[in-house]
């Protein structure tokens, strides 16, 4: 008796993973989503020791074009308290990213100086913030599986695995809106590795795109705050 219950519980796990919509499909809704006038936003990444003192603040400014064929994106860091410019110093990095139909390419500086052998997994100036986070490049990764779905703000959502190295991440996509909830990474013994928080979401002729993100270290009691002062469309 018992034997058949635990088949029929595998079974009907297995016959709803098989009703759920591929993760390709999914992931192809929200990106649809995104704005398609070219986009420039400015704000700041900022590490917060567990007592809420700012340990490390960068600015930050990107150019989106999710519109273009194919989809583009830039973005800058600069560490402005130190002094680190473009034209000086070593605090100044670049990312530009194609997603091309085979894959994202990416073009990665520091200081004006090319660098080889690009981890969009790599985080930013040890902020627990990766570029593949700020870039939001999950969304166009070739390698998914939609796992089930799952309530998240009391919203019904899709859950998407994304593998991260030897880790995995979870993201929680919105069924009627595509908007993505939140994320977490996993390491495969099911510890978190952190949380990305979507604290607020801007909005262009209804279409959506996040806006203030929190990432959050439980192991390490950490916690990365990026907020943006200014978005605007720019005119093609």
């Amino acid at each position: 008796m018992i034997r058949r219950t635990l088949f029929t519980l595998l079974l009907a796990a297995t016959l709803h993973a098989e009703d759920l919509p591929p993760a390709q499909q999914i992931l192809a809704f929200a990106r649809a989503q995104l704005p398609k006038q070219p986009i420039r936003m400015n704000g700041t990444l900022k590490e917060r020791a567990p007592n809420g003192f700012v340990k490390k603040e960068l600015t930050v400014e990107m150019d989106l074009n999710w519109g273009a064929d194919p989809a583009t994106a830039t973005y800058r860091i600069r560490d402005e308290k130190s002094g680190f410019t473009a034209d000086g110093g070593t605090g100044f990095q670049c990312l530009e990213i194609q997603w091309l139909p085979s894959g994202p390419d990416f073009d990665y500086s520091e200081n004006g100086a090319d660098v080889t052998n690009f981890n969009p997994n790599a985080e930013i100036a040890g902020l627990g913030v990766t570029w593949a986070d700020l870039s939001f490049s999950f969304l166009w990764t070739q390698q998914a599986e939609t796992l089930k779905t799952d309530k998240k703000l009391g919203r019904d959502c899709y859950v998407i695995s994304v593998p991260r190295g030897n880790n995995r991440l979870l993201l929680w996509i919105e069924q009627e809106t595509g908007r993505v909830f939140g994320a977490k990474e996993d390491t495969p013994a099911g510890n978190m590795v952190k949380e990305i928080k979507v604290v607020s979401v801007k909005e262009f002729d209804k279409l959506w795109m996040v806006k203030d993100l929190d990432i959050i270290k439980p192991l390490e009691n950490g916690r990365t705050s990026l907020r943006i002062e200014n978005v605007e469309a720019v005119e093609k």
